[in-house]
């Protein structure tokens, strides 16, 4: 009842906000619904834009040791329920995004997602200030809603950079041939942090290329091709996040704190691409997590860990796809090794705006010398 009282609430004082709009400025508000985009409304002369939209994951999990005498264990819940405003205010070129997340694995570090704003002087170029997501990896990049399988690979969630609060500069080069660097200075701490210090910053750079041209509808961040491309689209990239004297053993994931004394920097090497042809998709991604002197008793998370899909999605929007992700140390990591093998199926039903989805994973955990099965079903919305 509180998470409802206070959707009830924000909506309530976006639309009072949005109205206190108007009487700034002369005009009929235009109003529009679209499924998957949400409620929108701009002023008539377009200097004030509110987008509201919901999206929800409910989720069903079966997980299960290959061992006779354990039982299987089973989840069921609300994997994701998040609210979203974005718009522009004064000029189209002064964007904002909020995100805020309720259900139960939302709300752990706090109810706010994202809360940033985006300037762009111009086409190529854009300031990002607020909290958001750091431009590490693509998967964890791509929104939740535009994922080809159930949900992320493990690579993401060992070494995804996630949210942070800071300052952002983007660019966008080119037409036939696309260019797009990111480079990024943040708390190092991780959403909803409210300390930072310069001691403990965290500096991301990001180099993306198209060399096909552009996507359709932003296809470079979402998986499985449903627009089903008529030219082959291609999008790759490499990144490196560098984590000043990270306070926690997992930097913006958290994990243990590390007192002063023992507190060393984490260095991550990321690599990915997006491949899209006439229904078929190709993707894959690498993640190198190291740190320097990791000998103290505050063992910060390292290691290396790669996933590589591919699905085909039919006419009538059916997807069949399969994913293998390796996860293993290396020479100076202390992760173990895992491989895991899923096999995807997705319904689209209104693109990734209404769509069932269900996966099955075999994980092989080579350091415990068992296996495991996890079974998952997932219906998602946008509204």
């Amino acid at each position: 009842m509180k998470k409802i009282f206070l959707i009830k609430t924000l909506l309530l004082c976006a639309v009072l906000f949005f109205l206190s709009q108007q009487k700034m400025y002369a005009g009929t508000p235009q109003l529009s619904f679209k499924l998957g985009k949400g409620f929108t409304v701009t002023n008539e002369d377009s200097t004030v834009s509110m987008n509201i939209s919901l999206f929800m994951q409910n989720r069903l999990d079966v997980f299960k040791v290959f061992d006779k005498s354990l039982k299987p264990q089973t989840t069921a819940q609300v994997r994701r329920l998040r609210l979203s405003f974005k718009g522009f205010a004064f000029t189209p070129k002064l964007e904002y995004v909020i995100q805020l997340g309720f259900s139960p694995a939302d709300i752990k570090a706090g109810i706010v997602y994202d809360g940033f704003l985006r300037y762009s002087p111009v086409k190529q170029f854009a300031i990002q200030f607020g909290q958001g997501k750091l431009p590490g990896n693509r998967e964890e990049m791509t929104s939740d809603n535009y994922l080809q399988f159930v949900d992320r690979s493990t690579t993401a969630s060992l070494f995804k950079l996630d949210r942070d609060f800071g300052l952002q500069l983007q660019g966008k080069i080119g037409n036939k041939v696309i260019f797009k660097p990111t480079a990024s200075m943040a708390t190092g701490e991780g959403r909803n942090f409210v300390t930072a210090s310069w001691q403990h910053f965290d500096y991301t750079f990001r180099a993306e290329l198209q060399p096909l041209g552009e996507f359709t509808n932003k296809g470079d961040y979402s998986y499985g091709d449903l627009v089903r491309e008529q030219k082959p689209k291609l999008a790759f990239a490499v990144a490196y996040d560098f984590n000043n004297k990270a306070g926690t053993t997992k930097g913006q994931l958290g994990g243990d704190a590390v007192i002063d004394t023992f507190q060393r920097n984490i260095q991550t090497i990321f690599a990915d691409l997006n491949f899209k042809i006439k229904g078929v998709s190709l993707s894959g991604e690498y993640a190198n997590r190291f740190v320097k002197d990791n000998t103290t008793r505050f063992k910060y998370v390292t290691g290396q860990s790669f996933w590589i899909a591919g699905g085909y999605n039919f006419k009538k929007n059916y997807e069949t796809a399969f994913r293998f992700t390796r996860s293993f140390p290396g020479k100076k990591g202390n992760i173990g090794t895992t491989n895991e093998y899923t096999f995807g199926f997705s319904k689209y039903i209104y693109a990734h705006s209404l769509k069932i989805q269900t996966d099955y994973t075999l994980i092989d955990d080579k350091v415990t010398k068992k296996k495991s099965g996890l079974w998952r079903l997932q219906v998602q919305i946008v509204i």
